[in-house]
């Protein structure tokens, strides 16, 4: 929490305006954040932003994910989905961001460290020749269902909207492959705090990044 308020005042600092630094991320921050990073006025080597993201790395093993992104009622649906059943109390914990011109519903527990990732992986396509540019065409997030959309298996970390699936079609799941994602933007978004499937070892998922251990 004291890396979260250390960078809402930085951003304070910096003429931002997100409210009161509170120690509580979310979008509003994340906007802010993606503004400073995207505007340069915030550098990525600034040691705030460093220890800000070294501190969104430190996240819960699996079995609390509820503890952390909150406990859900459902009851089960066809083919993997579920039904959420406490509708008006669980999209509480939703929000819209923008990323890349793309909609997408995030838990906004992760919302800034999407908008932060983001606005790095864009700070570098500037650095870049255009054919060497990384413009992801879908980003996926909030869908309620099970693993691999089967019932016997856990619920998704995309039921609470803590997880993105960016195009796949392209980054399918498979045995080997690690689809088409370049390794410099894995890189970018583990360091915000993602765990990418790709590194699975039962089977690759390379279109999937988690906040959740």
């Amino acid at each position: 929490m004291k890396s979260t308020i250390d960078i809402q005042n930085k951003l304070l600092s910096l003429g931002f305006d997100i409210g009161e630094a509170d120690g509580l991320i979310g979008p509003h921050t994340g906007n802010a954040l993606h503004d400073a990073i995207l505007s340069k006025k915030l550098s990525l080597a600034d040691e705030t932003l460093k220890a800000f993201k070294f501190d969104c790395r430190q996240t819960p093993n699996r079995l609390t994910l509820e503890g952390v992104y909150g406990v859900l009622k459902y009851k089960e649906g066809q083919k993997g989905r579920i039904t959420i059943l406490n509708t008006e109390a669980w999209q509480k914990h939703f929000c819209q961001i923008e990323v890349c011109g793309i909609q997408v519903t995030l838990h906004k527990k992760i919302a800034s460290q999407v908008l932060g990732a983001f606005a790095e992986i864009e700070l570098a396509n500037l650095t870049l020749p255009e054919a060497q540019q990384w413009h992801p065409s879908v980003i996926q997030a909030y869908c309620a269902r099970h693993n691999l959309w089967d019932a016997k298996r856990p619920l998704s970390t995309h039921t609470w909207a803590a997880a993105i699936d960016i195009d796949p079609k392209q980054n399918a799941v498979s045995d080997t492959k690690l689809g088409n994602i370049p390794s410099w933007v894995v890189d970018i978004l583990k360091s915000w705090g993602a765990t990418w499937g790709g590194d699975y070892r039962q089977f690759k998922d390379p279109m999937h990044f988690q906040w959740m251990r």
